[in-house]
């Protein structure tokens, strides 16, 4: 039921998809913001955005082209682990480059930073420390039903985000949410400090998640797989499986309630036995509980089975073990959905639900077929949204809440289940139209070659669009992140500057200043302050004769004085030295 005037596209809202670079032209490339847990599906807590991530750095490093790799990470082991995933997917060891977070200079040589979520404020407000123009900013959605989702696009409104930086829509349901959101929260501010709305300055170009289509082909070797997953299931070669791949929750992704009353009703019109294979996880022991139970009350006429799809075991071997892939979403946490693409690429014929990027990768009647749905009209839930914004609902209830009154038309699903359990020349016709729509529109061949256009159209915006909000020498790079000593100013009797005098305090010795080094409540962060061996330079030139503070700046280079202004400051702190003012 997918409308026909949706279609697939890396263009941004109201302007065209980026031209592609010259033949000749370097492969654009990016640094990635990484953080292991991201970025990885081994994990006991998998979300999809996890999936996402972690597929689309392995599809940049084997399709992108490029010769190197650049890393934004905190801690040594997410770099080495970036390093790992990288040139394992790539096949060959190429050089990879360490981002530092306080130093993002380096990212002007690839000249785009990627984070695998929305938040690009964050890092407008980090680049703005510098040249504005040094890279671009490029993020993603995925869910964005959070608060903490919202308030990360809010901040990309509000903060210096520019028009070479781009915010990546998944599908064009979610740009429309976004757009919203972005609109909303531009018009309060209009009216709170009054001036002219006006759309923010990134941009928001569509471009769908994608797949390596080619680990999902039904080969000999993953349909021995399947079948022998079947067996042991106790599933005849004859019977038909509906199979669900996915994070098995009805509070926050899927309801199986429609799922379950339109295979029963289907089950009573075919001779086929019909089974129900579940291929994920369940978000805990009573949800388990709540759908085995709903099952076995619901739809006594089919199988109910269930595997953990994050077991190395199950998680190919399920794919091929199904005739028909299901997943009816009714649940505002879902944007995109992987799944249903993953089944056109394992060449399943899909039944899904009319619902967000649903409706953007499923072709109804063609690859499958696409349930209508219909939930309450706008301005119906304002109590629901505003339970959430005062926490006297949770987000999960929140999802829940809003999902008890969206629909999926469970007897079109009936109807569109036993059209392909009768039909194996339909299944095999509409799985063969989903692998060749997979590879064309949503292979990472495709979808990364769409990011670089982007990426190469956002450095020539760099070159060419005007400058927002550029920084200024007497205020802070951010406005809410100010310098402390600027900050609480007024908090101290006296400042470590100018004519202050350094006075050595009793017993203020090399030794003394040893020892003290050695308890943890006087040494807190010396890394912020001068070495040992300068440390010690320094409180034997106080130790000569009382000087002002402005001397002794003299000790270091101008770059460095900061540096001594707080290594002073630490030394009257541990009572090696004492500070006065002159009389007035």
């Amino acid at each position: 039921m997918t409308p026909s005037h949706l279609k697939t596209s890396t263009a941004p809202a109201g302007r065209t998809a980026a031209s592609p670079a010259p033949a000749n032209a370097a492969p654009a490339n990016a640094a990635f913001v990484y953080a292991g847990g991201n970025y990885s599906t081994q994990q006991h807590k998998l979300m999809g955005r996890m999936s996402a991530s972690e597929s689309f750095l392995n599809g940049f490093a084997r399709h992108s082209g490029v010769d190197h790799f650049y890393c934004y990470a905190m801690r040594q082991q997410d770099i080495d682990d970036f390093t790992q995933r990288v040139q394992t997917a790539a096949g060959a060891k190429r050089p990879v480059t360490h981002i530092p977070p306080l130093d993002l200079s380096g990212v002007a040589e690839p000249g785009c930073l990627y984070r695998p979520g929305p938040n690009i404020g964050y890092f407008a407000w980090q680049r703005r420390a510098g040249d504005q123009r040094r890279f671009s900013v490029c993020g993603v959605t995925h869910t964005t039903a959070e608060h903490v989702v919202m308030d990360g696009i809010a901040e990309a409104v509000t903060g210096p985000t520019q028009a070479w930086d781009a915010l990546v829509c998944t599908s064009s349901q979610v740009r429309a949410m976004v757009e919203r959101l972005t609109d909303q929260w531009s018009h309060y501010l209009s009216r709170r400090f009054g001036g002219k709305t006006e759309r923010p300055a990134f941009r928001l170009p569509l471009i769908p998640l994608g797949v390596d289509c080619e680990t999902f082909d039904p080969t000999a070797a993953r349909e021995r797989e399947g079948q022998a997953l079947r067996k042991r299931l106790g599933i005849a070669p004859d019977d038909v499986v509906v199979l669900f791949v996915g994070r098995l929750t009805h509070v926050e992704k899927a309801n199986p309630l429609p799922m379950f009353l339109a295979l029963e009703a289907a089950a009573k019109h075919t001779k086929k036995k019909l089974h129900l294979l579940q291929a994920g996880w369940y978000a805990s022991p009573e949800i388990e509980k709540i759908f085995v139970e709903s099952a076995r009350r619901l739809m006594p006429s089919v199988r109910y089975h269930h595997v953990d799809a994050r077991e190395p075991e199950f998680r190919w071997s399920a794919w091929h073990a199904g005739d028909i892939f299901t997943s009816l979403s009714d649940n505002i946490q879902e944007t995109f959905g992987l799944t249903p693409i993953e089944a056109q690429a394992a060449g399943l014929p899909v039944v899904v639900s009319d619902w967000d990027g649903y409706r953007d990768t499923v072709i109804d009647g063609e690859v499958g077929f696409a349930a209508p749905t219909f939930m309450p009209p706008p301005g119906t839930g304002t109590d629901l949204g505003w339970r959430y914004a005062t926490a006297v609902d949770s987000y999960g209830r929140y999802c829940m809440t809003t999902a008890q009154s969206i629909s999926v038309d469970v007897e079109f699903c009936a109807k569109a289940y036993l059209k392909l359990i009768e039909d194996p020349a339909l299944r095999r016709r509409m799985g063969e139209a989903g692998q060749a729509h997979a590879r064309s529109k949503f292979d990472w061949r495709v979808v990364i070659a769409a990011y670089q256009a982007l990426w190469t159209e956002l450095a020539e915006l760099r070159r060419s669009a005007p400058e927002a909000v550029p920084s200024e020498a007497d205020r802070p790079v951010h406005p809410l992140r100010d310098d402390p000593f600027s900050l609480f100013s007024t908090y101290p009797t006296g400042y470590v500057d100018g004519d202050t005098v350094a006075t050595a305090a009793p017993g203020g010795s090399r030794q003394r200043l040893a020892e003290l080094r050695a308890i943890p409540l006087a040494n807190l962060m010396p890394s912020l302050l001068l070495p040992e061996a300068e440390m010690a330079k320094l409180l034997e030139h106080v130790a000569r004769a009382p000087a002002p503070v402005g001397q002794l700046l003299t000790v270091a280079p101008e770059a460095r004085q900061n540096q001594v202004r707080r290594s002073l400051g630490w030394l009257a702190k541990i009572g090696l030295i004492r500070f006065t003012k002159p009389p007035a």
